[in-house]
């Protein structure tokens, strides 16, 4: 699934067993009440970090892993918490995320790293997530999110009031977001400014820039503005972000934070390792990996389970670990993909839907065979269709925001389902992973462009994006730069 783009996310919460306790922060150097203790941290954060690992993959790279643990660790023993069990983790995913779990465990993904330009920009990284765990971020989150279930009552009582199922998940949405609002994110908003504080001072503290924090928020910052002008190339409006209800502060408030924070300490001549990085990173996957299936243009392919789907034009794809979704150009009409486990046995794959009733139809697509369903769920129409391919059921389920869109756009949902095929030797060639590659910078992106692959979107835009040069930079010429292959 491609979250939405982010540097850095609010730091993972989970949730922590036994009694809370009174503590004083090693950061602020003040009493913190109604806290779990250190020991409860670590056993929370290892219990959470067995479910990230069974959400992520780990990148399969152990010279980066190491690399990565070698910079966090040298972080971590500078840090106000040197004697947690410290563990850095790259996981093998192309979001642009990075987060930490109490108790010492941070994890960044490949796809935010390939977006870095130096070993200083990583170790800002991971001290802005060190600073999480070190400020005791997740122990206070936990504290507050028990303040915000004490409104769990009053959305039951909305719930009664307007009745039903819906009601009762209306009245949790509506309370739940009042105490959200009001209780959880202003702390994560405080709490995103503060860890880019501490950031700042880690990285004074082994001797690096802290200026470099600046170059890190503004990763994001370019992110933001190539998203928008794609939305102005497709013809879409561009919406800005309610940063009231976000848990992150706005990317212009943060740059200014910690530009103002950076200036207080020491300014530093030591090298950022910037071709230093860029090799630990060459070779290192770009974008979509074989195991999770890669698109390439109105083209989906899965090489480990040998399906490839297409979609209509101005149609796009996202893709989970747990299913695809191809979804139309104005987001009116979607069609989700999943397996289901069932290993050719239709009937238990459409029981999984609960239907109230319905009826089915035999065919085949693209040789293999196939179960169409229509019928009804809560009163609602529901389709599906399973398909049977290498032993396993695939479920296909088309959604719209309205029975008007969804007859508008049949024949292209149609299209989508009936796309579906196993995969020949064509697609095996197409379906190879980008690579992220160094070498020494011509005089322009342009010429730079032309020699990566013609499939992938907005090669030179990208290609800006990659070296911290969008919208309009250009490389010194001989400086080592990343490009895709």
């Amino acid at each position: 699934m491609q979250k939405v783009l982010r540097l850095l996310t609010p730091l993972v919460i989970a949730l922590a067993l036994g009694a809370c306790s009174k503590s004083i922060n090693p950061v602020t150097g003040r009493t913190d009440r109604g806290l779990m203790t250190e020991e409860q941290e670590i056993a929370s954060g290892r219990e959470y970090n067995q479910q990230v690992l069974k959400e992520y993959a780990v990148y399969n790279n152990p010279a980066l892993q190491a690399y990565v643990t070698r910079l966090g660790q040298s972080l971590a023993v500078h840090s106000h918490r040197p004697n947690l069990p410290w563990t850095f983790t790259v996981l093998d995913s192309p979001e642009i995320n990075a987060f930490a779990v109490q108790g010492g465990f941070i994890y960044i993904t490949r796809g935010l790293m390939a977006y870095l330009d130096s070993e200083a920009e990583l170790a800002g990284v991971l001290g802005h997530e060190i600073g999480h765990v070190t400020a005791r971020h997740g122990a206070k989150a936990e504290r507050d999110q028990k303040v915000a279930a004490g409104t769990t009552f009053l959305a039951t009582i909305a719930g009664a009031i307007l009745g039903g199922e819906q009601g009762a998940a209306l009245g949790q949405q509506v309370v739940g977001g009042i105490a959200q609002t009001s209780v959880l994110l202003p702390h994560s908003r405080d709490h995103e400014l503060q860890a880019d504080g501490l950031g700042a001072e880690y990285l004074s503290r082994i001797g690096s820039n802290p200026e470099i924090m600046v170059k890190v928020v503004s990763v994001l910052k370019y992110q933001e503005e190539f998203a928008a002008d794609q939305a102005r190339a497709a013809g879409k409006q561009v919406v800005a972000r309610d940063y009231y209800l976000s848990t992150h502060p706005s990317n212009d408030q943060r740059l200014n934070d910690i530009r103002n924070t950076a200036r207080k300490y020491p300014p530093s001549q030591v090298d950022p390792g910037h071709e230093r990085y860029l090799r630990a990173i060459d070779g290192m996957t770009f974008g979509d990996a074989t195991e999770q299936g890669v698109t390439r243009g109105s083209q989906f392919y899965h090489a480990p389970l040998g399906f490839t789907l297409q979609v209509p034009a101005g149609w796009k794809f996202q893709n989970s670990p747990s299913q695809l979704v191809a979804i139309s150009g104005d987001e009116q009409v979607a069609v989700a993909l999943a397996g289901t486990g069932t290993m050719g046995n239709h009937e238990a794959a459409l029981r999984m839907l609960k239907p109230d009733s319905g009826r089915t139809e035999k065919f085949t697509i693209n040789g293999l065979p196939a179960t169409e369903f229509f019928g009804t769920k809560q009163g609602q129409p529901l389709e599906a269709t399973v398909i049977t391919h290498n032993g396993g059921d695939y479920l296909m389920m088309p959604m719209s925001k309205s029975a008007q869109a969804r007859a508008q756009n049949r024949p292209l949902i149609r299209q989508v389902i009936d796309s579906f095929r196993p995969m020949n030797a064509n697609d095996t060639a197409r379906a190879r992973p980008y690579t992220l590659r160094t070498t020494q910078a011509p005089r322009s992106f342009r010429e730079l462009a032309n020699s990566m692959p013609a499939d992938l979107p907005q090669r030179e835009a990208q290609l800006r994006l990659l070296n911290q040069a969008y919208p309009q930079g250009e490389p010194a010429p001989g400086r080592l730069v990343k490009i895709i292959q």
